[in-house]
């Protein structure tokens, strides 16, 4: 069999096997990512291209645990030939994992050597704090990993982290948190995991003022933290990244207070994670001080987004030499699904506040196409707002808007929507295509779900089977009436049935009643 080397494969097919490994790696467990790389060492010990292939691959994402790594490291950059090889370019992020109480000397202080040579490699820090009964407790900041970084006023600490992960820890108060990230100048992200607050009292983020922030801090994600609600978790990391200060909203603490507690009301206690990201109005990530947008979510768990629920707000100014901003618009995903009883819609009438202001341009629900979580809610929002039970304000100000959405990796495309003029229309006057030359009576439930039904196209089909689901339903009611009266329980009254006799239904979302294809709505995480 003649010899083959590196050199005689094609280099697409080289790039396809150096992508397809790197595909696993960010999606592979830290372990996982070390077995694979000894498993790509091998090729580069045979053939000489093969090194020069794979090296980048090799060394993108390294991992230090002790002073050891980070010794080791230190020789690798500092040698003179490293200027010169492929390695200057071919590292790009480098994780320090630390655990306290620590088995050794301190040695994050030592990073700082690396960091000067390695200017544009992104570096972050995970500590673990694993305790015992008895232990001593300490405030973050005077914990050992940190007792030897070089200070850089007016921040704390001269370590050029852009990301920060504590898993485990306990503090003695939230504010001992936000104390901790605002030392960091070059600070990015925030992620906290399973933290315990001696001292759970809450920081009044809105009233704080506005001390030192990385310019960069746009993400913080709070998680499992011990007795705090998803609520909690979402307030102490707007007070992370100093939200209110940074988007100049200061001035209009009531609207973003009453937003605030109207949408946090409707999050169910079984959400365990809370993530607040902060953009310019660009979509581009927040720096520094200006108006943008804040993006608020909440999942059942890590990496589970199914039942998510998403609140984006808009804050903007009159002009751009303006101190004070305001609240010009509010995107919610989910959140009209997200209630413990799915025929039950959460009460959104605390926007009001919000969106007082003679600025305020739209209130947008989304829904997933697909989604039956999402579909039930939307048809009992629309229930609430065809009987005048909440959003009525929203209705007659134009701002409402219910928008049908395709979920994409990095988006929401809008499908189809109903804006405020479409259902003010239909409020007035109720159209049904006629069945068998008889216009057809529904009752408010009926109404919403064909309504809804609007963003499957179905709408006609649903008249055609509606004396069947009728009888269903009246069979199912039957049978819950008698074992009510079987236990001794009142039977419920059956809503009265609302006359409907008119024949069309158009006038929903575009101009001929089809909605939009394809139109983006805002990314998921704020790419508008």
């Amino acid at each position: 069999m003649p010899t083959a080397t590196g050199a005689d494969l094609p280099s697409e097919i080289i790039a396809k096997i150096l992508g397809n490994f790197m595909n696993a790696v960010i999606l592979a467990s830290d372990k996982t990512i070390r077995r694979q790389k000894h498993e790509l060492v091998a090729p580069s010990l045979v053939c000489r291209f093969w090194t020069e292939c794979i090296r980048p691959a090799l060394f993108r994402d390294i991992t230090v645990r002790n002073a050891s790594d980070v010794s080791f490291l230190e020789d690798i950059v500092c040698s003179p030939r490293f200027s010169d090889s492929s390695l200057n370019s071919a590292i790009k992020n480098i994780r320090a994992q630390h655990w306290f109480p620590p088995i050794e000397e301190p040695w994050l202080h030592r990073l700082q050597t690396i960091m000067a040579r390695l200017p544009e490699t992104q570096f972050s820090c995970h500590l673990w704090r694993e305790t015992t009964e008895g232990s001593p407790r300490s405030a973050p900041i005077r914990w050992p990993p940190f007792a030897a970084l070089p200070r850089v006023p007016p921040f704390l600490f001269g370590l050029r982290l852009n990301t920060i992960q504590l898993t485990g820890s306990e503090l003695k108060r939230p504010v001992e948190l936000v104390r901790l990230v605002h030392s960091f100048p070059t600070l990015q992200e925030c992620y906290c995991s399973q933290l315990k607050f001696r001292d759970p009292s809450p920081v009044i983020q809105a009233r704080r003022t506005l001390r030192k922030v990385p310019r960069a801090l746009w993400r913080c994600e709070i998680m499992e933290c011990a007795d705090m609600s998803p609520s909690a978790q979402a307030r102490l990391a707007l007070d992370v990244l100093a939200a209110v200060p940074r988007l100049g909203l200061a001035a209009a603490e009531d609207q973003w207070t009453a937003l605030l507690d109207a949408l946090l009301a409707s999050v169910p206690s079984g959400f365990r994670q809370a993530t607040v990201e902060l953009y310019q109005l660009g979509g581009e990530r927040l720096e520094g001080n200006a108006p943008g947008k804040v993006l608020v979510a909440f999942s059942p768990a890590e990496h589970q987004d199914s039942d998510e629920f998403l609140a984006n707000v808009w804050v903007e100014r009159t002009r751009a030499e303006d101190a004070a901003a305001y609240i010009s618009k509010i995107w919610l995903a989910g959140g009209c699904a997200v209630a413990e009883d799915p025929g039950h819609c959460p009460s959104f009438d605390g926007l009001r506040a919000a969106a007082g202001s003679a600025h305020f341009q739209t209130l947008d629900f989304s829904v997933r196409n697909g989604n039956a979580r999402d579909v039930q809610g939307l048809r009992s929002l629309l229930r609430s707002v065809l009987r005048r039970e909440q959003l009525a304000w929203a209705l007659e100000r134009g701002a409402l808007r219910l928008l049908l959405c395709g979920e994409t990796e990095t988006s929401w495309e809008q499908i189809a929507y109903y804006d405020s003029g479409a259902i003010l229309s239909v409020l007035a006057d109720r159209s049904f295509p006629t069945i068998d030359d008889t216009p057809p009576t529904l009752d408010d439930d009926e109404y919403a779900e064909y309504l809804s039904l609007f963003f499957e196209q179905d709408m006609d089909d649903y008249l055609h089977r509606l004396p069947a689901l009728r009888t269903e339903r009246a069979a199912a009611a039957a049978g819950a009436r008698s074992s009510k009266q079987t236990s001794g329980s009142p039977e419920d009254q059956d809503a009265a049935p609302l006359a409907l006799h008119t024949t069309s239904a158009g006038g929903l979302g575009d101009e001929d009643g089809k909605g939009t294809e394809g139109r983006d709505v805002d990314d998921r995480r704020a790419e508008s």
